[in-house]
């Protein structure tokens, strides 16, 4: 196999490579938009508040946004 056989190949190749990524995206997007997968990627999304509540409670007082204890 020559250089110019392999020239000739690369467009089918390239073309090739476009259709597996094309498919590839796709099936992560089918994949992260499941509904199997929504109760998850709530719990996830949701996790950051679940956190601060428990912090809250530790702490015994409320703190403004800027961090300084409420009274």
């Amino acid at each position: 196999m020559d250089i110019s056989t392999l020239e000739a190949l690369k467009p089918m190749l390239i073309s090739f490579q476009t259709l597996a990524l094309l498919v590839l995206f796709v099936g992560i997007v089918w994949w992260a938009y499941s509904k199997r997968r929504k109760g998850k990627f709530d719990d996830a999304a949701n996790s950051i508040f679940d956190e601060e509540e428990k912090a809250r409670h530790r702490r015994g007082t409320e703190q403004d946004r800027a961090g300084a204890n409420k009274k």
